[in-house]
């Protein structure tokens, strides 16, 4: 019997050694201040070269925050590496890095207008075939220096994380203008027959805010890029594009500005729930005539006059019939379709499209939109219901 329990017990203690053996270790646990976590990739293309810049975070000074507000700067690491393709100067990247590098985290992306006049197309493609880049950083177009846009410091010394770079649906839900666009929308956008690619332009402003006296560095969305068919088309300043918000089916808040005699009258918050774009072929020669129809509704946010509000809606649909009116004619005048109208001549008449060389040979014509019917209906005066 004796003999039997040795027997049975050496055989337990050979099972559990043999589990123990194969139980999965963490062997290869790095901890997270031994890791390089890129938030942000930047591409540039300088003396016939690309260049790639990184933005790092401590993140040993990130986690600080949850609790409470760091009173330090929270430091932000650029890397930059070059090559003579986008690939090279990623690998460039590597040659220098002081610990592994992971991409994972990425949630912006920022192209330079000298790389944007490249193949955009082709380098995203290169920069999406590596399997820890996603489909959901943001991207952005710019004219500014990406060193210096990924060094700029952030307000209240809250993380980078927390700004317009990483995070800009939170700013354009309050101040609808120029809608953000991320890495899968871009994607969506080529694929889209006629579709015109814009790009938010951002830049550091230097006169907005201010710490004490002196004066600090914040991000803005200064305007737009077009990019045509993988063809870069130009930048466009930000008041010069004030018909596109109009065009949008995600405002949530954009204000609009009454001045009928060249003095301002009454500041309106507006949104647009709902607008339609309408294609129809006239005349012997079909030529395309569009109709832009716009419900928007919205409140007074402040009246200098007691002019009643009825008066301000008409004003305000003029004022938008013309922002659009204006927009579209001087995308025309530059040779670009600020509104995708092409692509809305590809879904509400295919064959008209297929006739003209699959949409190559549709010319715009300043005279294109025929009509823009616009209602808006003020709700509100803050908090008071409108009498009519």
């Amino acid at each position: 019997m004796t003999y039997t329990r040795r027997i049975r017990s050496l055989f337990m203690i050979c099972i559990f050694l043999f589990l123990t053996i194969n139980l999965t270790g963490c062997w290869d646990k790095k901890n997270i201040q031994d890791l390089n976590y890129v938030t942000a990739m930047g591409v540039d293309y300088e003396n016939n070269k690309y260049v790639v810049y990184s933005q790092s975070l401590d993140f040993t000074n990130v986690a600080k925050q949850e609790s409470a507000k760091s009173k330090e700067h929270i430091p932000v690491w650029t890397g930059r590496g070059e090559g003579d393709t986008l690939d090279a100067a990623v690998n460039d990247l590597y040659t220098a890095a002081q610990l592994p590098i992971i991409w994972e985290h990425i949630s912006a992306v920022v192209f330079h207008e000298r790389a944007m006049k490249q193949n955009l197309r082709r380098m995203t493609d290169t920069m999406l075939r590596y399997h820890e880049i996603r489909f959901t950083p943001w991207v952005y177009g710019t004219r500014s220096s990406i060193k210096e846009l990924f060094a700029a410091p952030n307000t209240f010394n809250l993380s980078p994380i927390n700004s317009i770079l990483h995070q800009p649906k939170e700013v354009y839900m309050q101040q609808s203008y120029i809608q953000p666009i991320s890495l899968r929308e871009m994607f969506i956008n080529w694929l889209r027959p006629g579709s015109t690619l814009l790009l938010p332009s951002i830049s550091l402003n230097k006169d907005k805010w201010f710490e004490d006296l002196k004066p600090k560095e914040a991000y803005a969305i200064d305007g737009l890029f077009a990019m045509e068919k993988d063809q870069f088309q130009g930048w466009w300043d930000k008041k010069d594009i004030t018909g596109l918000r109009w065009a949008s089916k995600n405002v949530v808040h954009t204000a609009l500005q009454i001045e009928p005699h060249k003095k301002t009258v009454a500041m309106l918050s507006l949104n647009v729930p709902e607008s339609k774009i309408t294609v129809k072929l006239k005349g012997p020669q079909q030529i395309p005539k569009v109709t832009i129809q716009l419900l928007i509704d919205g409140s007074i946010e402040e009246a200098l006059t007691d002019m009643q509000p009825r008066k301000m809606e008409k004003l305000a649909e003029q004022n938008i019939r013309n922002e659009i009116l204006k927009t579209f004619r001087d995308g025309v005048q530059k040779g670009v379709d600020l509104f995708s109208i092409r692509e809305e001549i590809y879904r509400q008449h295919v064959n008209y499209w297929n006739r003209h060389q699959k949409g190559q040979t549709i010319r715009l014509r300043p005279d294109m939109i025929d009509h823009v019917d616009v209602r808006v209906k003020l709700k509100n005066a803050g908090m008071m219901k409108l009498r009519r």
